[in-house]
C-alpha cells in the first residue's frame, strides 16, 4: 500500500461498510464509554451488551444503516500497556465473543488496540509492542496458531488527549498551559465539563485536524498503514527526546484506516 498523506481536507463517511471491527482497549470503562458514545451517539450504531474483563459490559454497536458493519469493545487483562503481551487471555476473551454473534471471527476483521504510553512506562515494552501490532487486518510476524495480530494506536500520555483535544486548539502547545506536575488530566476535564455526551462530528473534526495539526509540528506527514512500525516509532522517539510532555491520541488514524475518515 502506498504511504497516506495526512492533510486537513476530510470527510466523515459515516455510512461507510467497514464489517466487524473489534477495540481492545486498557480502561474497564473510561476507552468502553468513550467509544460506545461515538459510535452509538455520534455514528448512530444499535447497541448489543457483551462482556468485559470481570464478566460484564463489553459493548457490540451494529450499524442502523449497514447491518454488516459491527464494532466490538473488549479489554487487556490488565490497565497497562504490558498487558497485551498476555496473548493467551486475550485470545479467550476474543473467542468469547462468538457467544455474542455467531458470524464473528476475529481471523477476518481490523483489530485496533487503544492504549496509553506514559513516559514512564517500559521504553523496551513499548518499543516491542510498536514493532509488533503494525496492521490491522494481519497477523504479526511472531503470531503462533489462532493467535491474534493487530494495530497499536497509543495516547500521550493517555486517553485524555483525544478527549480534549475534542474542545480545544493548539494542542501541541497544551504544556504551555498546563502543568503536569501539579495537576491532573482527568480533573481538568471534569472541571472544563467535556463530557463525552457534548461530543459531536464537529468536535470530532476539530480532534482530526488537533491530530494532523500535531504530527505535523513533528515532520510526520504521511502514514503506512499496512505497517505503522516507522510511524509510530517516529512519534514514539520524539515523544522520549522532549523534555514536556506531547499531548497526542492516535485513535482517530483506526477512522483514517477503516474509511469513516475519508482523507481527500
Amino acid at each position: 500500500m502506498e504511504y497516506q498523506i495526512l492533510n486537513k481536507k476530510f470527510k466523515f463517511n459515516k455510512d461507510k461498510n467497514i464489517g466487524s471491527v473489534l477495540y481492545i482497549v486498557e480502561g474497564e470503562r473510561r476507552e468502553i464509554n468513550l467509544l460506545g458514545y461515538i459510535f452509538k451517539e455520534i455514528l448512530k450504531y444499535d447497541e448489543v451488551i457483551g462482556i468485559d474483563r470481570t464478566g460484564n459490559e463489553r459493548i457490540k454497536y451494529i450499524s442502523k444503516e449497514n447491518k454488516n458493519s459491527k464494532i466490538f469493545i473488549i479489554n487487556s487483562e490488565q490497565s497497562n500497556i504490558q498487558s497485551i503481551a498476555n496473548t493467551d487471555f486475550r485470545d479467550e476473551q476474543v473467542k468469547k465473543l462468538k457467544q455474542y454473534d455467531d458470524e464473528f471471527n476475529y481471523e477476518n476483521i481490523p483489530i485496533y488496540y487503544i492504549f496509553d504510553c506514559d513516559r514512564k512506562n517500559d521504553k523496551k515494552a513499548i518499543e516491542n509492542i510498536i514493532k509488533t501490532y503494525i496492521n490491522a487486518r494481519e497477523p504479526n510476524e511472531e503470531r503462533k496458531y489462532d493467535s491474534i495480530g493487530g494495530m497499536v494506536l497509543l495516547s500521550y500520555p493517555a486517553i485524555e488527549s483525544f478527549v480534549i483535544s475534542n474542545f480545544e486548539k493548539d494542542m501541541y502547545k497544551f504544556h504551555e498551559r498546563f502543568d503536569f506536575n501539579e495537576k491532573n488530566l482527568k480533573q481538568y476535564i471534569g472541571d472544563n465539563m467535556y463530557y463525552d455526551n457534548k461530543m459531536s462530528i464537529d468536535t470530532l473534526s476539530n480532534a482530526y485536524l488537533e491530530l494532523i495539526n500535531s504530527l505535523q509540528k513533528i515532520n510526520v506527514n504521511e502514514i503506512n498503514l499496512d505497517n505503522t512500525k516507522e510511524f509510530n516509532m517516529d512519534i514514539f522517539n520524539y515523544e522520549q527526546s522532549v523534555s514536556n510532555q506531547y499531548m497526542l491520541s492516535l485513535l482517530l488514524i483506526s477512522f483514517v484506516d477503516l474509511g469513516i475518515i475519508e482523507i481527500e
